[in-house]
């Protein structure tokens, strides 16, 4: 549930050219909470700060920002509050927590896509049909832990190292060699935890940073997101982001 709507501001119609570091501030939240009310579709009943930890619940907001944006509702507040002259709140809110707030404002309203963040060399898939050598090949010369696996009718599975790994006991330990020769025996050891999300390539970075967090029915973590052009299963991966990629993502949306 929700907590009580919190007061609106006042709204303000400054001249052009002549705002003051309040009307700024005021402004700039407005933005913020727009942005946060579009995300969440939430309705106009739905307080800030019930907004704000929503969006931290799904990741699509870091803990930094939030602290940043429970002080300035408390800020808003203040200002909304006090007392006004011309159409103007007296009390000024400090020129660097402006600055502090404007800059919050536009990593969130402009948010990195994730496929103008992370990078990758090499994207890697199979086919059922592929030799298991390749794979282990991959493995070895370029630590990747996820492969996705397309057929005729397009993505197919994801093959993790756990299933690689899964493989290579059962099949050691029926007469001490390795006999499966291709992807899909392989692919019989896998299991639901080893699945990948497909997303299209407008993925933002607040976007993915919720997906990578969101765990399935069975309370299991994707492995992946694999990035298409528009997050078909006919696509060919633009980009595989995993969980190593996590730290990357944070950076760009640093506050």
């Amino acid at each position: 549930m929700s907590d009580a709507p919190e007061s609106t501001s006042r709204t303000l119609s400054p001249m052009e050219g002549d705002q003051s570091p309040a009307t700024e501030f005021l402004a700039a939240f407005n933005q913020i909470e727009a942005f946060l009310r579009d995300a969440l579709d939430a309705r106009k009943s739905d307080s800030f700060t019930w907004m704000v930890r929503q969006l931290v619940k799904r990741n699509r907001l870091t803990r930094s920002q939030s602290d940043a944006l429970h002080a300035f509702a408390d800020l808003r507040n203040a200002i909304s509050h006090g007392e006004f002259r011309d159409g103007r709140p007296i009390a000024d809110p400090r020129p660097d927590t402006v600055a502090e707030i404007r800059r919050l404002r536009d990593v969130l309203l402009a948010a990195p896509t994730v496929t103008g963040v992370v990078k990758q060399d090499h994207i890697i898939r199979f086919s059922p049909e592929s030799r298991v050598t390749e794979v282990l090949s991959a493995i070895r010369e370029h630590g990747y832990a996820q492969f996705p696996i397309y057929d005729g009718g397009g993505y197919h599975r994801l093959l993790t190292a756990r299933s690689v790994a899964r493989w290579v006991a059962h099949d050691l330990a029926d007469n001490g060699r390795l006999d499966a020769v291709t992807v899909g025996e392989v692919l019989r050891f896998a299991e639901p935890r080893d699945r990948a999300v497909l997303v299209p390539r407008t993925t933002t970075v607040p976007e993915m940073l919720e997906i990578l967090g969101t765990r399935d029915s069975g309370g299991r973590l994707p492995d992946a997101a694999i990035v298409t052009e528009h997050g078909n299963r006919d696509q060919l991966p633009i980009l595989i982001v995993v969980a190593a990629d996590i730290p990357t993502l944070l950076d760009a949306v640093a506050f």
